[in-house]
């Protein structure tokens, strides 16, 4: 029999219009794990104000981001899936599967249940751990399986942030990319309300989350499944490999949506800030990103990019994500069949 490995991520709209856009918006922000507010202020909030204007603007910024007419996401999500079976071999089932857009999660749980299968092994491609994020695919393929008569032996892979290998491809990536002249390093992640931080942190039986880089850098091994803990040692471990000096770079927070307080710095608040102070050759990298997408491709290499030099840098330059990086899917092959 053969394992099937689901390679989750967020998702992409099915269509490239502005209906296809703000039914994607509803099915993603009106999961309660990514906006963790009570059901009726979440649907007024989404329905009423969120999708409805958000969406012709998503619409523009995917426009300007297309691969040969796909999403960034997508184009490379299956590319992904092809080159990891072809490592994987025969004895594997490899499937890219989507939160909230096609080819849908539940779908690709529907056709591995005919296939009568050994295992499945589920692998969120987040790096660090959320709940909007790794938690939600867990708890959403979880649901879905819950309802079969036989149910396989299932795996799950997820947090491989701080995994030597996966620093050292991403140092060794940064290398090949960035320019010959450079002034900074911006470690760019993906933002979170920092309510989120503290729910997660009140699970367990010792709270002790201190929302700042004290608690953050020390006890490594200590609650690990803290986004930020994990952003944070994810740039203190690259920058290690790297050898930057710590006046060389920082870490900071993107895509903020609404109006409650998320986790700062804000990337946007740093570009400006950095540009500012001097600094003239700007190297963005987000290792919370391992395909690039509309927060990559159009958040920080175009929109940051203009702020950047509208407030006196003159370059600033994306480090691509890993897409299909061989050495990136010599790492998922190991830490799947490991």
């Amino acid at each position: 029999m053969k394992k099937a490995v689901i390679l989750i991520n967020i998702g992409s709209p099915d269509e490239l219009t502005v209906s296809a856009i703000r039914r994607y918006l509803r099915q993603f922000l009106m999961d309660s794990r990514v906006i963790d507010i009570p059901y009726p202020f979440r649907f007024l909030l989404v329905n009423g104000i969120i999708a409805p204007f958000r969406a012709p603007k998503s619409l523009k910024s995917y426009q300007k981001v297309l691969i040969e007419g796909q999403s960034p996401l997508i184009y490379y999500s299956y590319q992904l899936e092809e080159k990891l079976q072809n490592v994987l071999g025969k004895e594997y089932v490899v499937k890219i599967a989507m939160m909230y857009g096609k080819p849908y999660l539940k779908n690709i749980l529907d056709e591995l249940k005919q296939l009568d299968v050994s295992e499945i092994i589920l692998l969120p491609l987040y790096p660090q751990y959320a709940s909007s994020t790794t938690g939600s695919a867990l708890e959403m393929a979880f649901q879905h399986i819950q309802s079969w008569l036989t149910i396989p032996r299932i795996k799950t892979i997820h947090t491989f942030f701080n995994d030597d290998d996966f620093i050292d491809i991403w140092a060794k990536h940064i290398q090949s990319h960035w320019p010959s002249k450079f002034d900074y390093i911006l470690f760019s992640y993906h933002g979170l309300p920092i309510r989120q931080i503290y729910k997660a942190d009140k699970q367990f039986k010792e709270s002790f989350c201190q929302l700042n880089d004290t608690c953050c850098k020390s006890n490594f091994d200590k609650r690990s499944f803290c986004y930020r803990k994990n952003c944070v040692q994810t740039t203190e471990l690259i920058a290690q490999k790297l050898q930057l000096s710590q006046d060389r770079y920082c870490y900071s927070f993107q895509s903020r949506l609404g109006q409650s307080e998320w986790l700062k710095p804000y990337t946007s608040d740093k570009i400006k800030e950095l540009a500012q102070q001097g600094i003239q050759h700007l190297v963005v990298v987000s290792p919370a990103f391992v395909t690039d997408c509309l927060e990559t491709l159009f958040e920080i290499q175009i929109e940051y990019e203009e702020e950047f030099k509208k407030n006196g840098g003159q370059s600033l330059t994306l480090i691509p994500s890993l897409n299909i990086k061989e050495e990136w899917v010599a790492f998922l092959k190991k830490i799947i069949t490991q």
